[in-house]
């Protein structure tokens, strides 16, 4: 038997303070298109941004009547996504799956804390979605928690696609893909935006990091052709569409699949038709010196999201994403001169940092000059090596909700107020006097928009101030009217 399945993305609680923005979700995009493949009936609903309140999901749902209501979560939607699963139950009474890294990592906590929640997809959600929809019984598939007489059964492992070519190729048309948009670097005007993937696993294991225990620490790699063929597709079927951004956690890893990708873009024409966004480690970025600058530059990638992490003495070599000779303020400075801007992350709050040695990092977010950071309070995510050492030392937090467990919250035990620090710490990068005499004030109006001067405005503008307004506006809406709406 055929089902109906509507995928619904919940929104996301904190997206001001965690840089996150309304994009598609890949994962949910790619499960669809299996399944429509497969021959079921699958619709789409994206809460951040074509269905606001829960009373229109209400009804939507109870016109769509579904079998199967797919959830994909991050950390930072879980409450929300309880308020779907619940929305879920009461209009279609279908069966409420939730995939994701917490369905991966903390399906135990998220089916004992959501009782309207059926089943959570562990891992990678392809082989097992499929065999679900096709009605195989649930003890029978791999990569699978369900609750059974009042206990948590899992499956075990779910088996991984390892030719990632074989899958199809996400459907983007069921999502609202004109309500996708960001910021465009070279024109700073919105533009719609879509990601993709060229590749799943992660051999670098960081003890923070929860991409290797979800994708396994083998490259599994899409061939450069099937990447450029999917772009080719995108500017076909949408060609409204100016930026494209890769999820990969190391786009230039291995270097010559990367390498691939980029002649690839060029040699088709791509680079006229979009802007790219990629990340990157320092040390893989290196490799290639000012030639590869130059080649990122010929290709339209205009944003590297580098991981520097936590870059004060005690970490640095600990974490062996920064060394000294790497000399990252010459290398973004020549980055930006041919028109690559960087995005550069930073981590403060481990165990072994008090307030002195998070300042060396903040300090040297200013050495580096990127054209825009991000700092990250540090948070122990279910899967990974720091989660297991802070639960053995008893350093978490008891209590926390999972939708906190967003490295804007302090979630471990520390001497430090890290979410006040946080705060002081963007303001202490913004009001630098040193940045300050950079920025070039007329930049604004300018054909080459000036970089430093936007992300002032942007962080004034959005996180300040639309931050302030909209805390007052939660106190009203949920505090003093107890709304049971989407916290978005």
């Amino acid at each position: 038997m055929k089902k109906r399945i509507v995928f619904i993305v919940p929104p996301i609680m904190d997206k001001l303070w965690t840089f996150s923005s309304d994009l598609l979700y890949l994962g949910a995009a790619g499960l669809a298109a299996r399944l429509l493949a497969e021959g079921h009936e699958v619709t789409a609903i994206d809460c951040a941004v074509d269905c606001r309140s829960l009373g229109d999901l209400k009804t939507r749902l109870s016109r769509l009547k579904p079998h199967i209501v797919a959830v994909p979560l991050l950390y930072g939607t879980v409450l929300n996504a309880y308020k779907v699963a619940a929305a879920a139950k009461e209009a279609a009474g279908a069966l409420v799956v939730f995939g994701g890294l917490p369905a991966t990592f903390s399906y135990e906590r998220l089916l004992a804390e959501c009782p309207q929640a059926d089943v959570c997809v562990v891992n990678e959600g392809e082989l097992s979605m499929s065999a679900l929809a096709a009605g195989k019984p649930l003890g029978e598939i791999k990569g699978l928690a369900f609750r059974h007489d009042g206990a948590v059964v899992f499956t075990g492992p779910g088996d991984r696609v390892e030719n990632l070519d074989e899958l199809p190729f996400p459907a983007r048309h069921l999502f609202p893909q004109k309500s996708y948009k960001v910021y465009s670097l070279r024109t700073f005007k919105q533009v719609a935006t879509t990601n993709m993937e060229s590749k799943r696993g992660c051999p670098f294991a960081c003890e923070f990091c929860v991409q290797a225990p979800k994708e396994g620490r083998r490259y599994r790699l899409r061939s450069p052709e099937k990447v450029i063929e999917e772009m080719l597709r995108i500017k076909r079927d949408f060609p409204f569409m100016g930026r494209i951004m890769f999820v990969d956690n190391d786009f230039l890893a291995p270097y010559e699949h990367g390498l691939a990708i980029i002649d690839g873009i060029i040699k088709s024409g791509l680079n006229r038709q979009f802007e790219f966004m990629v990340a990157a480690r320092v040390d893989n970025f290196l490799r290639g010196a000012d030639a590869l600058i130059e080649k990122f530059s010929q290709a339209n990638i205009r944003l590297v999201y580098f991981g520097m992490e936590s870059v004060n003495a005690k970490n640095r070599d600990r974490l062996q994403k920064i060394k000294d000779e790497y000399d990252p303020p010459a290398l973004l400075e020549r980055m930006r001169k041919k028109g690559v801007h960087t995005l550069c992350s930073y981590i403060f709050g481990f165990e072994n940092e008090g307030e002195q040695d998070m300042l060396e990092t903040v300090r040297a977010s200013m050495r580096d000059g990127p054209s825009m950071v991000k700092y990250n309070i540090l948070t122990p995510y279910p899967g990974t090596q720091t989660y297991a050492g802070y639960a053995a030392q008893k350093r978490l937090l008891p209590g926390v909700p999972l939708w906190q467990l967003d490295n804007a919250h302090q979630t471990v035990r520390h001497p430090v107020d890290c979410p006040s620090f946080f705060r002081r710490a963007y303001r202490r990068y913004y009001f630098n006097p040193a940045l300050l005499r950079k920025v070039r004030w007329s930049g604004f109006f300018g054909r080459d928009k000036d970089m430093k001067l936007l992300a002032l405005i942007q962080h004034l503008g959005k996180r300040e101030l639309h931050g302030f307004v909209r805390d007052a506006w939660r106190a009203v809406k949920f505090g003093a009217f107890k709304s049971e709406d989407f916290v978005g």
